[in-house]
C-alpha cells in the first residue's frame, strides 16, 4: 500500500550521566533511532524510535479467504445434522454428562509476591572498592568517577572528618562541608573529596551520638551515613545526601 504513514514503537531508557554514548550506540545497532536526551541531576532519560513493522495485508486477506470458506463448510454440517430425530435430542438432553457431573477441583490460592530485597549499606568491611578509594591518593582520579558511577544511589557508611565548612550562598543557617576520610590529619590527604551541598546541621545532618554538640567545625570527627549522588568532574568533588551523621 503506497503512501501510508510511518508508525513507530517507542521506548524510553534511564542511564546514569557520562554513559549516555555508550547506550545511545547499543541501541542503534538494534535499529532504534535517537529522539531525545533529557539530562537530570543524577541520571538521563534518553527516548528512542524505530518504525513499526508494517501488516501483511495480503496475508491476512488470503487467511480471511480461507476462514469464510471453512465457516460455510461448517454452517453445511450443522444444518444437516438438524435432521436428527427429536427423540435423540430430548433423550441428549435429559442424560447429563459425566463432565458435567463431576465436582470441579478446588483453585489454590496464589502465591505472596516475594518482599523486595533491601540493598546492603556499604562500609569498608563488606566492600572492597569503597575501602580502596579511601586509601587512595588521587582524589580526583579515576577509581573515585567509577565508584560514583557504579554505587549511584547506594547507601555508605564510613568514618571521616569535616575537611572545610562554608556558608551555602547567602544562607545563615544552610552550609557546603567538605568531608575527609579518617581523622583529620594534614599529612594525610588520601580518600576522596566528600561534599555535604547545601545542608542544615539540624534538619538534614540528622546527628547523633551520646554527646552532640551545639555547633560543628573543622577537624570535628564523624561516622557518616550518606547516599553516593554523583562525582563532579571541574571539583572533582563526590556528592553525598546524608542520611545519618553520628558524633565520633
Amino acid at each position: 500500500m503506497t503512501g501510508e504513514k510511518t508508525r513507530y514503537e517507542v521506548t524510553e531508557i534511564k542511564v546514569i550521566r557520562g554513559t549516555e554514548a555508550k547506550t545511545i550506540t547499543s541501541k542503534q545497532r538494534e535499529g532504534w533511532e535517537l529522539v531525545t536526551q533529557q539530562q537530570g541531576h543524577l541520571r538521563t532519560t534518553i527516548t528512542f524510535r524505530r518504525p513499526k513493522p508494517k501488516t501483511p495485508w495480503r496475508l491476512w486477506a488470503t487467511l480471511g479467504a480461507a476462514g469464510v470458506i471453512i465457516l460455510a463448510g461448517i454452517i453445511t454440517i450443522g444444518a444437516l445434522q438438524e435432521d436428527d430425530s427429536d427423540a435423540s435430542t430430548t433423550n441428549a438432553v435429559a442424560t447429563p454428562s459425566s463432565e458435567q457431573s463431576s465436582p470441579q477441583p478446588a483453585l489454590e490460592p496464589a502465591a505472596e509476591p516475594a518482599a523486595p530485597e533491601t540493598a546492603e549499606m556499604l562500609t569498608i568491611d563488606n566492600n572492597e572498592d569503597l575501602a580502596r578509594i579511601l586509601h587512595n591518593g588521587d582524589y580526583c582520579g579515576q577509581p573515585v568517577a567509577d565508584f560514583a558511577a557504579q554505587y549511584a544511589d547506594r547507601t555508605i557508611q564510613f568514618d571521616g572528618h569535616i575537611a572545610a565548612m562554608n556558608n551555602h550562598g547567602n544562607y545563615k543557617t544552610r552550609y557546603d562541608i567538605l568531608i575527609g576520610a579518617r581523622d583529620f590529619d594534614e599529612s594525610d590527604g588520601r580518600g576522596p573529596a566528600f561534599q555535604l551541598r547545601d545542608v542544615n546541621i539540624v534538619s538534614d545532618l540528622q546527628l547523633t551520638g551520646p554527646d552532640i554538640p551545639d555547633t560543628l567545625g573543622v577537624k570535628d570527627t564523624l561516622r557518616v551515613t550518606a547516599v553516593v549522588e554523583e562525582f563532579e568532574e571541574k571539583t572533582c568533588l563526590l556528592q553525598l545526601e546524608p542520611v545519618s551523621t553520628e558524633i565520633r
